[in-house]
């Protein structure tokens, strides 16, 4: 499995949307609906300036972007793929 960090930046017109979808992953992930492969970890939004983060596991990124695709997700999205953990409290 893969950690991949999905940062949403939709535009101020399709903020509502994206709520909307955001809301519906996370319910698929609460009832386990999910595609196989893809572990939905921790979702966050920032109201004020309209960004969504959004932490999965995956098998493979391409399904995850497939699943995007599926949601009609239209604004733009920056993913990072396993970037690598420079700290963690309690590690060092």
């Amino acid at each position: 499995m893969v950690e991949v960090f999905v940062i949403h930046l939709p535009s101020q017109d399709k903020v509502e949307k994206a709520k909307e979808i955001l809301n519906k992953v996370i319910e698929m992930a609460k009832e386990k609906k999910l595609q196989e492969g893809l572990k939905l970890k921790e979702v966050y939004f920032d109201e004020k300036n309209n960004v969504a983060f959004c932490k999965w596991e995956v098998d493979d990124v391409n399904k995850l972007m497939d699943a995007a695709k599926q949601l009609n997700i239209d604004w733009d999205i920056k993913l990072l793929v396993d970037p690598k953990q420079l700290y963690k409290k309690g590690l060092f």
